[in-house]
């Protein structure tokens, strides 16, 4: 009796699920069920134009609503886990479906395609002008887990795509893609990836507003294309990128998947340092080139090669602490790089310490041959006592403690006759001011120069009183 009722159970159950899933009748209910599902996720007047479904075949037809429908056909069998499918997704007013997208999107957007195999291999295939794109794609699944992939993006509006994606309009361009990955498990992967974009431009206005730049970022257009090799745990990548504001070149960019760590090689060319202005907020003459590493773990660490100003920095950044050390550098070149008035010319050496997260650091520099500009100051000295300071070399030490924009620096320069000192130098770097009093002994002729106000055009007032005397 208790088989017969178990018999009796799972035959009515078997009947029920028949006739619900399988049936004219069946299919009726199921496809209000489902209608009504789609009507709420999507908040659209969707309705299915065709619902059938057999015990071997399967077609469907849902328009979302007019001018938007999805269709999918073929043929399955349950038992051997088997699917001949084709699918076309044809929305030609993508408009209309704000509701879906959250996003108003004016280009048509279509997708076809097929699904053939089993549980041992599916081979699902497609193509689509997804972002105004001709782009196409192959996944291949084992056990229904995607195992090789082949992805070919051409022209890919980028601007539509973020719309897509719901992100930000920070850029525009076209993308081309090439994905081929013929393992995607965890450990093995094997493949390489390949992206361009070409037509690029940042969005500058979103950009400076979103990172609360204190002026407006130049207007800015770029290419990129970059190569990467996936090889187990490991992807290998190769960077160029081209653009009005900087280049950047990347030999090797080695990321290990399963520490999260990367090691990378890097040099940038900025062509005009005065664009850099919306970041720096100094205004800057000249252009610069450096080279170095890049390592990130636990720690990020940054290395900097340089030859500028006639001479050579080497920089290294651990975290917030960064480290200089500027070699031979012209001190005339550095001013006409800082925009500032070029009075001394001579070699500096000198080592920085400086934190970027408290902004505080120590500059501790050696001037040497060093010979001064025009100026009134040496104007003076040289028609009233006879002494031509042009003519001396200088060296000595250049200090300076840096609190954020706020500058406390000394000056300590000698020649065989003469000799210029400056204590407790105050620099506003935000506000280009200065406030310093420099004492000059030119031939044991003395004169006092204070220096007030704007750094490029400083009020200067000169006390030679015992030079007069």
């Amino acid at each position: 009796k208790i088989f017969y009722w178990l018999l009796g159970i799972i035959t009515t159950t078997l009947v029920g699920i028949y006739i619900l899933l399988f049936t004219y009748m069946g299919n009726g209910i199921l496809k209000q069920v489902i209608e009504k599902e789609i009507q709420k996720s999507t908040n659209l007047t969707s309705e299915f134009k065709t619902f059938s479904l057999s015990i071997h075949d399967f077609e469907f037809l849902l328009e979302l609503n007019p001018n938007n429908t999805i269709t999918v056909n073929g043929d399955y069998s349950l038992w051997n886990r088997s699917l001949d499918m084709n699918y076309n997704v044809d929305l030609n007013d993508v408009k209309s479906l704000k509701e879906l997208f959250k996003e108003e999107i004016d280009t048509p957007l279509h997708l076809i395609g097929t699904a053939v195999g089993d549980s041992s291999l599916l081979i699902v295939e497609g193509q689509s002008d997804v972002s105004s794109s001709k782009s196409s794609f192959k996944v291949e699944l084992v056990a229904f887990e995607a195992k090789n992939i082949v992805f070919n993006i051409k022209s890919l509006k980028i601007k539509e795509a973020l719309v897509i994606l719901h992100q930000p309009p920070y850029s525009d361009g076209e993308l081309d893609v090439l994905v081929n990955i013929s393992n995607l498990s965890h450990g093995l992967l094997n493949g390489y990836i390949d992206t361009k974009i070409s037509k690029g431009l940042l969005n500058s206005k979103y950009i400076s507003k979103a990172y609360e730049f204190n002026s407006i970022m130049p207007y800015t257009n770029f290419n990129i294309s970059t190569h990467s090799i996936l090889d187990g745990n490991f992807v290998d990548t190769s960077l160029d990128l081209n653009s009005n504001l900087v280049n950047l070149d990347v030999n090797k960019f080695h990321y290990d998947i399963e520490e999260e760590s990367l090691i990378s090689d890097y040099e940038v060319n900025i062509h005009d340092l005065d664009r850099l202005y919306f970041i720096s907020q100094r205004h800057l003459l000249g252009s610069l080139k450096a080279q170095g590493e890049v390592k990130k773990s636990e720690d990020l660490d940054l290395s900097i090669e340089s030859y500028v100003a006639g001479g050579k920095l080497n920089a290294t950044l651990h975290n917030n602490k960064f480290d200089a050390k500027i070699s031979n550098m012209k001190s005339i070149d550095i001013l006409t790089i800082l925009k500032y008035p070029k009075i001394f010319d001579a070699r500096l050496n000198a080592v920085v310490d400086y934190n970027l997260e408290s902004k505080k650091g120590l500059f501790d520099g050696k001037l040497s041959k060093g010979r001064f500009t025009e100026n009134e100051a040496f104007d003076l000295l040289k028609k009233y006592a006879q002494t031509d300071v042009y003519k001396e070399k200088f060296t000595g030490d250049v200090n300076a403690v840096i609190n954020a924009d706020q500058v406390i620096a000394s000056l300590s320069l000698h020649s065989n006759r003469s000799s210029i000192i400056s204590k407790g130098t105050k620099i506003d770097s935000q506000k280009s001011l200065i406030d310093s009093k420099v004492e000059i002994n030119a031939n044991g002729n003395k004169v006092d120069v204070n220096l007030k106000g704007d750094i490029n055009k400083p009020n200067v007032k000169i006390n030679a009183d015992e030079l007069i005397k």
